[in-house]
């Protein structure tokens, strides 16, 4: 439960109160309501284990490029998303974190942060 403090002006007689300034709320980053598919990957925090499931929905454009976003395994207060963006054969990070990738056959490993996701080309291509 959030508490605020708040102070109040007082003597003899309630001569009034101060208001509380709180800060702002974020808005909640629910991630798109709109998506080509969704489903769960292999992911894990701390090491790459691969031994937890995320979430994810992928939003494909027809040039190819795909924005993935990813229920993040190393947020657990509130809901948080990895977006990676796909172009051009490449992987780049909404956030601009360091991306670490690899890749085996048709299944790509990527790391940021704590974070390790594994999935297909298909979620990517839809094929």
């Amino acid at each position: 439960m959030k508490t605020t403090t708040c102070a109040a002006l007082t003597g003899a007689i309630l001569l009034g109160t101060v208001a509380c300034a709180q800060p702002p709320t974020p808005a909640a980053d629910l991630g798109p309501m709109t998506y080509d598919a969704s489903g769960t990957m292999p992911c894990s925090a701390d090491e790459p284990s691969y031994d937890q499931a995320c979430g994810w929905r992928v939003l494909r454009q027809a040039d190819g490029s795909a924005e993935i976003w990813i229920a993040n395994i190393a947020v657990s207060d509130r809901a948080a998303f990895r977006v990676l963006r796909f172009s051009d054969g490449e992987f780049t990070d909404r956030d601009g974190d360091p991306i670490q990738v690899a890749k085996d056959g048709d299944q790509w490993s990527i790391s940021v942060g704590r974070e390790h996701y594994r999935f297909a080309d298909a979620l990517i291509t839809g094929g």
